[in-house]
């Protein structure tokens, strides 16, 4: 616990120390800047720094500022260029306002909240200057200009002093589904022997919960990996997959409760236990990025699951849905084992084992 709290410390004293020196380069150059209004600069900066834990954090609402701001000039500036009027201009600032506000809802568009807030800026400052020839280079170059600078002034601070904590945080998500899936795969097959929970339904309301939480990460990933598009499709794929796995493993516990079958006996209930520890090693060898010794366990897996298919209660079709999940289950840990994430994490964590 001390550890998580020096942790938090630590980066705590980064920002501080990022904050610092983005705020004064900004009014460094803002100073050395004669246009009117290079307050752009230190503004920008700051609501750029905000918040930013890591470079991955300045780096996308760096783009959203920049998008935003390019939105927000472009529909203030036309206003104030069509309609002159102070009477217009107060309407459009309480309406830029109003959705100024109503954008804070969208969490994950940033760059809404920045177009509508600029927007807003720009009526009330030209308001301000009514009697002040308001021309499009005014409005819209230097605006531009200025928040672009004061955006990378903040990015490459954070750069320089805030840590990169994407790659382990990357590996954590990986091996933290992988866990999730295993433990209520175990508690399924549990059931067949008669010591397994019947939580069915929160058990895929726990899984669809969860994929509402990694959904929202998937903008974050896609900056990480800017410029891997091939290793982020991946790791989209990867999170689609083991919630796909999470889906199959609810069936497997639904069919068992659905059907009432008996406790598990003699070779079959063996083989119920062989596939658990298999699967479990499975994962842990995908945890650790071991894939030579996940492929070695897969085949036993599968030899196991072969066997399966072969028994009694499968023929009378009584395991037919669970034995059938568990083969499709298969493959899916299959696809884990050979796919390119698991290239790629190890590639990028070459001391895993050391992770754990």
């Amino acid at each position: 616990m001390s550890g998580r709290a020096d942790r938090r410390n630590h980066v705590l004293m980064l920002q501080m120390a990022a904050m610092a020196v983005t705020m004064a380069t900004a009014e460094v150059v803002s100073f050395l800047c004669s246009a009117e209004q290079s307050f752009w600069i230190p503004l920008t900066a700051f609501c750029v720094s905000l918040y930013i834990d890591t470079p991955l954090t300045a780096l996308r609402r760096t783009v959203n500022r920049i998008l935003g701001s390019i939105y927000g000039v472009i529909i203030a500036g036309l206003v104030c260029l069509a309609f002159p009027e102070q009477e217009a201009m107060l309407v459009f600032l309480v309406v830029f306002a109003g959705l100024t506000l109503w954008s804070r809802v969208f969490f994950k568009f940033y760059y809404f909240f920045v177009a509508f807030m600029t927007a807003t800026v720009i009526m009330l400052i030209s308001i301000l200057m009514i009697h002040t020839p308001l021309t499009p280079d005014y409005l819209i170059t230097e605006r531009l200009i200025f928040t672009a600078g004061g955006a990378f002034i903040s990015l490459a601070a954070s750069a320089v002093i805030m840590p990169s904590l994407e790659r382990l945080d990357m590996l954590r998500t990986y091996r933290h589904y992988l866990t999730r899936f295993y433990l209520e795969y175990r508690a399924s097959l549990n059931r067949l022997s008669g010591t397994g929970p019947e939580e069915g339904a929160a058990v895929i309301q726990g899984v669809f919960r969860s994929a509402r939480d990694y959904s929202e990460k998937l903008p974050l990933w896609s900056y990480a990996l800017l410029f891997n598009r091939f290793v982020y499709r991946s790791f989209v794929r990867f999170l689609h997959r083991i919630h796909k796995m999470r889906i199959m493993n609810a069936a497997v516990a639904s069919s068992i409760d659905s059907v009432s079958l008996p406790e598990a006996e003699g070779r079959t209930a063996e083989l119920l236990a062989e596939n658990r520890r298999m699967t479990k090693k499975v994962l842990l060898s995908l945890m650790l990025l071991d894939r030579e010794r996940a492929q070695g366990y897969l085949r036993k897996l599968s030899a196991v699951n072969e066997e399966l298919s072969e028994t009694e209660e499968f023929r009378d079709n009584r395991m037919a849905t669970v034995v059938i999940a568990i083969r499709d289950i298969e493959l899916d840990l299959s696809h884990l084992t050979n796919g390119t994430l698991q290239l790629y994490l190890a590639w990028k964590n070459s001391s895993g084992h050391e992770l754990r």
